[in-house]
């Protein structure tokens, strides 16, 4: 009861209205994310039916947030706010219940220093800010270790079973991960068996996967998808990167944590407390083990978002160490130092309310509605790229409903060469190119320089970006370039050089049905890219009667390995009847050295027949496709 609680209760209540104040500032202020919007999507069909077969059996999450969403909007509609407000609400519940969970198994000195490193983390504050499972995912995990241990330590089965059932099986349709949190937190609790709790313990399992049966097939079906095609597989410090991230790599909160366990040594306020540990590290560990082993000998599927589930545990693994012997003021000065710290790494720091990794469709829209209004529809050629049309939709359509991009997407449905030809054949002005997510290739910026040279607006934002070409005589400033028919670094077999069909200067190259490898260019990788300038744009003209199956090839040689190798087919860049161009931009990846070995050329596999001319190769001093700079 209220008259109970006791000044550090009290402290720990302002704990967690500081996390409602980091949770709540500024939520519906930035762009709703490419997840977000792919969850907003599937909130669109006509009945629950059609939501479980093409919004919830494709997707590779379980079904509960998605199934909440789509009765959510139906109520509250689809603005930022009523979107993302769930989602800050349970990020604050998470709070309050880890409070509890700390307070029920360890005491309310490690409540305290518990709190002051949960409420600012960089991690729990961010993704409760997102619409998407994984703050749910907490809250649910958290509020089922506090009724499971109450229960155990208690043996109280009546007052706690409901909260097991209910928040064991909601983490459990959440997300994949947040099921098998609850799964090894279930299991190492098995340490806290006594006669008292043996039977319900089986029991409560029990009923938790009985009520999960009707989600199987779905569930069956989302392990055939196997994990996320973009993820890398993890590096083997995987770990020690995460723990950084987590502790929000600031020397400032890790050295002031030092100094907090360390005074509390030092006044006797340390002990361990076996179980809780024991417990934590199993969870902890075992849980990333697991994603680890399956992302290297399966399918890449561990990301930081995903082990947000077991992230508390970290903390539950330090602050377990901590006595109630301490005085209590003590550990309400240290804890209060230690959540101002984790606040400056947070807010200071880590920028999280000005800096978001993820892409901005927001701005990105707005821009684009914004500039065109500005020069006229009718002046502005508009291209944009975002994983679905309706992500950028959601936004412009809030701005100006008819406002429409040239081209909306960039998929299967529309050439390269396709593109090439709209910018080539365009009478406007200027050429607006836009994306969020899913970029926009470098190739076609390059098409749309050759006619549009001046820069008239950009905006770059974290993975998505705004830019508008104008027409105009500027010429663009090359730290490089080369020709295959004037630079001696071209190996080029002049017998197959002839003058019946040709671009320009009346001689073209004729790769024949006998020529396999055609002009070979080999040249040190510092004389082409160096850290400025990373981009090399190789361009050419090619004649062919049909599409050809051959490649430009970059080759990367150090001694005698090759360390980076790149095929690029001709084949999207075809158009009958007449000379196209293609052109492929290649970035020097961080990995290779100034003296490594560059040898470019054309691979002929089927040894088709195709006229080549006008080969050359730039580093534009203007190129600069890093859209991750953070």
């Amino acid at each position: 009861m209220f008259w109970k609680f006791e000044i550090r209760d009290y402290t720990a209540a302002i704990f967690i209205l500081i996390g409602v104040a980091l949770r709540f500032y500024g939520f519906s202020d930035w762009s709703l994310s490419n997840d977000e919007l792919s969850a907003l999507s599937r909130t669109n069909f006509s009945s629950f039916s059609e939501l479980i077969d093409k919004g919830i059996w494709v997707d590779g999450h379980p079904a509960l947030i998605q199934i909440f969403e789509f009765y959510w909007v139906q109520l509250f509609g689809n603005s930022v706010f009523y979107v993302r407000l769930p989602f800050v609400l349970m990020s604050i519940g998470a709070s309050i219940y880890f409070y509890r969970l700390l307070d029920v198994w360890l005491n309310k000195n490690a409540v305290l220093i518990g709190l002051a490193l949960f409420v600012p983390n960089y991690l729990f504050v961010l993704y409760s800010q997102i619409a998407r499972p994984y703050t749910a995912g907490l809250f649910f995990v958290i509020a089922f270790s506090f009724y499971l241990f109450r229960c155990l330590k208690s043996s109280e089965v009546k007052r706690n079973y409901k909260g097991i059932i209910l928040f064991g099986l909601a983490a459990s349709l959440t997300h994949y991960f947040a099921a098998l949190a609850v799964f090894l937190i279930y299991l190492s609790a098995s340490i806290y068996w006594n006669k008292k709790n043996l039977k319900c313990y089986f029991l409560l399992a029990f009923t938790i996967v009985l009520l999960y049966l009707p989600h199987l097939p779905i569930t069956i079906n989302h392990l055939s998808i196997a994990g996320v095609s973009w993820l890398p597989k993890p590096e083997p410090d995987y770990l020690k990167h995460f723990i950084s991230y987590f502790f929000q790599r600031s020397f400032i909160l890790q050295s002031t944590l030092f100094a907090v366990l360390l005074f509390i040594g030092i006044r006797k306020g340390l002990k361990i407390d076996w179980k809780p540990t024991l417990i934590a590290s199993f969870v902890f560990f075992s849980c990333f083990a697991i994603a680890y082993y399956y992302s290297i000998h399966q399918t890449p599927v561990l990301q930081f978002s995903v082990l947000i589930f077991v992230a508390p545990f970290l903390i539950l693994l330090i602050v377990a160490q901590i006595s109630n012997k301490a005085s209590k003021k003590l550990i309400m000065v240290l804890s209060s130092i230690l959540i101002l710290a984790g606040s400056y790494a947070l807010i200071v720091e880590n920028q999280v309310y000005s800096k978001k990794p993820f892409a901005n469709f927001e701005d990105t829209a707005k821009n684009s509605v914004r500039i065109t209004k500005k020069l006229g529809k009718e002046n502005v050629l508009s291209i944009a790229n975002a994983s679905n049309p309706f992500y950028l939709e959601y936004y412009t359509s809030q701005i100006d409903p008819a406002f429409e991009y040239n081209i909306e997407n960039i998929d299967e449905s529309i050439t390269i060469a396709e593109i090439r030809d709209i910018i080539e054949n365009s009478a406007k002005e200027y050429v607006l190119i836009a994306y969020a997510n899913s970029v926009v290739p470098s190739e076609i910026h390059e098409f749309a320089k050759q006619k549009y040279p001046v820069v008239y607006f950009h905006e770059r934002y974290f993975n998505s970006d705004v830019i508008v070409y104008a027409k105009g005589s500027q010429k663009r400033e090359t730290t490089f370039e080369a020709s295959y028919l004037n630079n001696l670094k071209w190996d080029v077999n002049r017998a197959l050089l002839q003058d019946s069909v040709f671009y320009s200067d009346r001689i073209a190259f004729h790769q024949t049905n006998e020529t396999l490898y055609g002009l070979t260019y080999k040249d040190t990788l510092n004389n082409l890219v160096n850290e400025k300038n990373r981009y090399l744009t190789i361009s050419g003209q090619l004649h062919s009667t049909s599409p050809v199956d051959m490649s430009l090839v970059l080759d990367v040689n150090r001694g005698d390995s090759s360390v980076y190798w790149r095929g690029t087919n001709v084949k999207p860049y075809y158009s009958k009847d007449k000379w196209y161009q293609f052109i492929y931009v290649f970035e020097k990846p961080d990995n290779l050295l100034p003296s490594d070995e560059v040898v470019i050329y054309f691979w002929n596999p089927k040894k088709e027949n195709v006229y080549i001319d006008e080969v050359k190769m730039y580093n534009f001093a203007d190129s600069d496709y890093n859209y991750y700079k953070f």
